[in-house]
């Protein structure tokens, strides 16, 4: 049977999740076949798998926050407001992170929106892909004005056509699958408000402008799969609760350190669970 990680993305929500994969390398807990995720749950899940625990603490609180990353003045002036092309190369340079490969606690596979079909591409991360692969997939539309282009296909933000991607872990084979969320639980994505807007920005590409319309009807699709799963899967959510403070695009590194704390205590309740349950099938068996 095979198992995965599933981990969403959410920008600097992922703090939570940051927190989450920290203390399972600390407690050295891969007992995953293969990883899974979109944007920054994607860059998260790309110091996991190399073993290396902090990184992405400090790329969400120490590189994210800086200007560099994040400046609506820029935007104003047509540029980017999130520059995840800076982000994420600075990051790899600055912090050594290396690319997958034989040494990878298991593989990764990351998430990206293909503009012309508006579906969901999951690409192998490799030494030769993840830099084109990571950008793209942490490409928010407009936030980001570029869209990557991966041999001769644009590309953005792998969670436009699938935030949470667990189902697509169960496509892989996965029927023991841990999801970590960076929304808390009961969380529902509320419809698009601007449609008009997006209309007037995206109508020259009408398959991406359906996904995002469609985003929040495809987010509590992937909730209700979550709450009703298959008989023949079981999934661990791990996601914050409602003191969770951190938004999209919170720079308040208080607000952040606290966000990864509690990904930390979650981990850790998740785990102690687990041992539980693993002693009580034992005792029974």
């Amino acid at each position: 049977m095979k198992s995965a990680l599933v981990v969403e993305g959410g920008a600097m929500r992922g703090v939570f999740a940051a927190g989450v994969l920290d203390k399972f390398m600390e407690q050295n807990h891969y007992p995953f076949d293969f990883a899974i995720g979109v944007s920054a749950g994607a860059t998260n899940l790309s110091t996991y798998v190399a073993r290396m625990p902090g990184l992405s603490k400090t790329i969400i609180m120490q590189y994210a926050t800086k200007r560099e990353f994040f400046s609506p003045m820029r935007f104003i002036k047509g540029g980017h407001m999130t520059d995840v092309h800076w982000l994420w190369h600075h990051s790899k340079k600055s912090l050594g992170i290396p690319a997958p490969g034989e040494k990878a606690a298991m593989p990764l596979y990351v998430g990206i929106t293909n503009v012309e079909s508006g579906d969901c591409e999951y690409i192998k991360a490799t030494a030769e892909n993840v830099d084109a692969l990571m950008v793209a997939s942490c490409a928010i539309p407009t936030a980001f004005r570029e869209q990557p282009v991966i041999e001769q296909k644009q590309y953005v933000d792998g969670g436009v056509a699938d935030a949470i991607p667990v189902i697509k872990a169960y496509e892989m084979g996965a029927r023991d699958i841990t999801v970590v969320l960076s929304q808390p639980k009961g969380f529902s994505k509320p419809a698009v408000k601007t449609a008009w807007l997006l209309e007037k920005m995206y109508g020259g590409q009408p398959a991406l402008l359906e996904k995002i319309l469609k985003r929040s009807e495809i987010y509590n699709e992937t909730l209700n799969f979550l709450a009703k799963s298959p008989s023949d899967c079981k999934i661990t959510v791990i996601a914050p609760d409602e003191a969770f403070c951190v938004k999209r695009l919170t720079m308040d590194k208080k607000k952040l350190l606290r966000g990864y704390g509690q990904g930390r205590r979650m981990a850790r309740r998740t785990m102690s669970a687990s041992l539980v349950q693993f002693n009580n099938n034992k005792s029974v068996a």
